[in-house]
């Protein structure tokens, strides 16, 4: 079935979908984005992730009403029309259609797209065996907390991990500090304890690291959210990273260095159950 997608409120097929080329999200990046799965067709956290995109859009000083909008109504009749299901939603908002010119326009229309695609699915092997990190060095901009579509220094930095033959490059700072991936959070297990690095704007305030937090403490696991460099996770017992389309992902390597015993840990396992 063709996937589709939703264009300031109106649907059609993902291949019918058009924006102008003077909008500002394709001439600037000026815009953010959110990714929802729908497992069963229920979208997951919709409401945390309203919450992160309201957040994103203040960040970017783009005033928009998400209710006016008609995104959680149009986010779920999307998920009804495609017919997947299990569904992943990706919604972009830019600041609209203006000539182009670096300060913000006064007036303008935000520009609002979803599509609906079916949820992607992993190789099971890697949820089994774990996959492999690449640490590279942080060069992207300073406010990783707002979910911006402007993505090319997290592209490049994937990239460089995926060409040596790694799931995902592992960004760390100048002086060693774990931040993410780039593309998911970064939690590690040392004696008992889980642990992830703390909200800042080195990193995205996942909503699937929350949900992790939350259920892990509902287990009575001890969570700490602090800062820990690559020396302290090359040494932990566990590491994993999640995201709303991987869930939990076990690592297993990091350079050239096992994990542990370089296999998926007990807690790892304990908490893929968190999803179920």
């Amino acid at each position: 079935m063709p996937d589709i997608a939703c264009v300031n409120g109106e649907f059609c097929d993902v291949a019918n979908a058009r924006v102008s080329i003077e909008d500002r999200g394709f001439q600037f990046a000026d815009g953010v984005y959110e990714v929802i799965v729908a497992p069963g067709g229920v979208p997951f956290l919709l409401e945390a992730h309203l919450e992160r995109l309201a957040s994103s859009l203040a960040g970017i000083e783009l005033r928009v009403d998400l209710a006016e909008l008609r995104v959680a109504e149009l986010v779920k009749t999307g998920i009804e029309r495609c017919g997947y299901r299990d569904v992943m939603v990706y919604i972009q908002i830019t600041r609209g259609v203006a000539s182009r010119n670096h300060a913000m326009p006064e007036r303008v229309t935000p520009t609002v797209v979803m599509t609906f695609k079916a949820k992607p699915v992993y190789d099971a092997a890697l949820r089994k065996d774990g996959v492999a990190l690449k640490t590279v060095r942080d060069n992207r901009w300073a406010r990783c907390n707002i979910k911006s579509i402007a993505l090319l220094a997290n592209i490049l930095l994937k990239q460089e991990a995926r060409a040596a033959g790694f799931f995902d490059a592992l960004i760390v700072s100048d002086d060693d500090i774990v931040r993410e991936t780039a593309a998911a959070n970064v939690f590690i297990v040392r004696d008992g304890v889980l642990r992830t690095p703390p909200k800042s704007t080195h990193i995205l305030y996942g909503i699937t690291r929350d949900h992790l937090l939350a259920q892990a403490r509902k287990l009575d696991i001890p969570c700490d959210e602090s800062d820990f460099d690559r020396a302290m996770l090359l040494s932990a017992d566990e590491v994993f990273i999640t995201s709303s389309t991987m869930e939990v992902m076990p690592v297993t390597r990091v350079d050239e260095n096992a994990i542990g015993d370089g296999k998926v840990g007990a807690m790892t396992r304990r908490l893929f159950g968190c999803f179920n």
